[in-house]
């Protein structure tokens, strides 16, 4: 007898799996066996990211290996290097799960702090690389630095990969996509261009309390914009103070705004 409309075990059965994450190493099962790894902090997601977590996913593939996807939280930049902005342009959360859907198995997140700002990259490809995540490949962007005071580059991985038994992939930046590109394009009212370097609408995560919708990730410049909640064309204006007053009642709950483009001002 088939189960019946709205069976919670068929509804589980249906779901799809929860994305794996492990925070730190030390989550990481000890049973694993060998992994392709994408290594990045991929802190948007971008359609340059996508490109490089896709090669890794190809190679995978043909190896018959898991993908990993090693990130940092939070940004490197935070805590070590230059200052600059590094405003969110995704939850943890979402950037897991985004990470899932191009098609990683797994997302490790390290959490990056004064001491691994200090570890040096030899100590990082054996501790993370080779020890934790057991790599086979390791795939990269071309400008992708790690380590202390950024020592660790392509060619570093690449000398140490006989050593270590992996091979070094690396992937070239795609002219016009970064995370900073889309940070200027949010910070001039422009979503829909940041939706072009993002492949997708700029979503961001937080809670309608009292009619006024929060979050901690990057919104759009202030002004009105044409968005989408739960499935449903709105409108929403970004206050100065980065609240937004949804053009539509929602519940005091965890909700996702998809940012489309700037509305056009009704005429009187």
């Amino acid at each position: 007898m088939p189960a019946p409309v709205g069976d919670p075990v068929t509804a589980a059965a249906a779901a799809p799996p929860a994305p794996v994450r492990w925070d730190g190493t030390a989550a990481i099962p000890w049973h694993r066996g060998r992994s392709v790894v994408a290594l990045g902090v991929f802190d948007g997601v971008h359609r340059g990211h996508a490109r490089l977590i896709a090669h890794a996913v190809e190679i995978g593939r043909e190896r018959r290996r898991p993908v990993v996807l090693a990130t940092f939280d939070p940004h490197p930049a935070t805590v070590a290097g230059p200052r600059r902005d590094t405003a969110p342009l995704a939850d943890l959360d979402r950037r897991v799960a985004l990470a899932h859907e191009h098609g990683a198995d797994a997302v490790l997140v390290l959490p990056f702090c004064e001491a691994m700002a200090r570890t040096p990259a030899v100590d990082f490809v054996r501790d993370v690389l080779v020890n934790a995540l057991r790599a086979t490949d390791v795939v990269v962007g071309e400008d992708f630095r790690f380590g202390h005071r950024g020592a660790g580059d392509v060619r570093l991985l690449g000398r140490l990969g006989p050593r270590h038994e992996y091979a070094v992939h690396s992937v070239a930046l795609l002219a016009g996509c970064s995370s900073t590109r889309v940070r200027e394009l949010l910070r001039a009212g422009d979503p829909a261009s940041a939706a072009t370097v993002l492949g997708r609408p700029h979503t961001v995560v937080g809670r309608c309390v009292d009619g006024l919708f929060r979050s901690s990730t990057l919104l759009p410049a202030p002004g009105r914009y044409r968005v989408r909640v739960r499935g449903h064309a709105t409108v929403a204006d970004v206050r100065a103070d980065c609240g937004v007053v949804l053009h539509m009642p929602q519940p005091d709950a965890r909700i996702e705004v998809a940012f489309l483009d700037r509305a056009v001002p009704v005429m009187p």
